[in-house]
């Protein structure tokens, strides 16, 4: 199930552009493999944002027992690795070094892991037993894989590098790396993982995807923002007190003791005086505009990317995060 597509890169640089070219390659394949699977979950072009940290993951997936981070790389002429794990390309008909797209994609998994920790617990906490034993996201699966692109070439130097194949492999890859953590979390003697049932991985896929940021700058309008730079958030100006976030009310009972949290279906009031639940709905300058919900730490705000706003509608003062 693909769950989000690439995003449009335009610009005039030409790395720029053959790194699009081998990310929409790779999302092609992925398209095809897992379009209709219900229990592999794609997101493209993920990036996410942690106060000054930022980690943009090519292609992220879902599956029963963790996630794989998928690191796609533009290769026209070689790549080549040699036995101490340094990388080098050949660019413009001359070999250069590079990082290590194996170390990217595995710091990109210890944020990711930190930045579910922190915000998505309660995603898979919605059962009694989950409720009880605690589960964190230490308990699942993070693999990476790395994807060059079809008209590269990789270069080993006899070395075993189990997380690079050629973009049109990766998708089996991704099936022998299921079945094999399948069989891991089956043969634990002690069990050390849990298996991540079909509703909790689509509250996991959509939960991303909501806080999916563009890399690009927005305007925010000038009454009740803050100015904000690369769509990231300046801590210091967040004061709920000057800001005066709107006043909401229960529709059942009338009392303002409300508190927004995630569910099935995206982010929702809970009323924390008669417990029920309100949808969250935002209006904007057009009719055709679709303004979304976006967190950070305790803070929610109402983004409309074709208006270019940025506005503080609410904050959970109850809220531990």
């Amino acid at each position: 199930m693909i769950i989000k597509t690439t995003d449009p890169k335009d610009s005039k640089d030409k790395l720029i552009q053959a790194g699009y070219s081998a990310e929409k390659q790779m999302s092609f394949y992925l398209k095809r493999a897992f379009e209709n699977s219900q229990n592999v979950l794609i997101i493209n072009d993920l990036r996410l944002v942690n106060n000054d940290d930022v980690a943009p993951i090519d292609h992220f997936v879902i599956h029963e027992c963790g996630f794989i981070i998928i690191e796609s790389k533009s290769v026209s002429t070689k790549v080549s690795v040699n036995k101490y794990g340094e990388w080098k390309r050949v660019f413009a008909n001359e070999e250069k070094g590079m990082p290590s797209p194996i170390q990217q994609a595995k710091r990109q998994a210890l944020f990711l892991k930190s930045y579910l920790n922190k915000y998505g617990l309660n995603l898979f906490r919605d059962t009694l037993i989950s409720k009880l034993i605690k589960h964190t996201y230490d308990d699942l699966f993070f693999d990476v894989l790395i994807a060059i692109s079809d008209n590269g070439i990789i270069e080993r130097d006899d070395i075993n590098l189990p997380e690079v194949h050629k973009a049109d492999a990766i998708p089996d890859k991704i099936n022998e790396l299921i079945s094999r953590r399948k069989k891991n979390v089956i043969t634990e003697i002690i069990p050390k993982h849990i298996i991540l049932y079909h509703g909790t991985q689509q509250k996991i896929a959509y939960f991303l995807k909501e806080q999916h940021t563009l890399n690009k700058p927005l305007q925010v309008s000038k009454q009740n923002s803050i100015s904000l730079e690369n769509n990231s958030i300046n801590e210091d100006a967040l004061h709920y007190d000057k800001l005066k976030p709107h006043t909401y009310r229960c529709k059942k009972c009338d009392n303002q003791s409300l508190e927004i949290r995630y569910g099935k279906y995206g982010y929702y009031f809970k009323c924390l005086n008669c417990d029920s639940n309100m949808p969250i709905k935002h209006t904007c300058n057009k009719p055709s505009c679709k303004p979304r919900t976006k967190k950070n730490k305790n803070h929610f705000y109402k983004v409309c990317e074709s208006c270019g706003v940025k506005e503080l509608f609410f904050v959970n003062t109850n809220s531990k995060q």
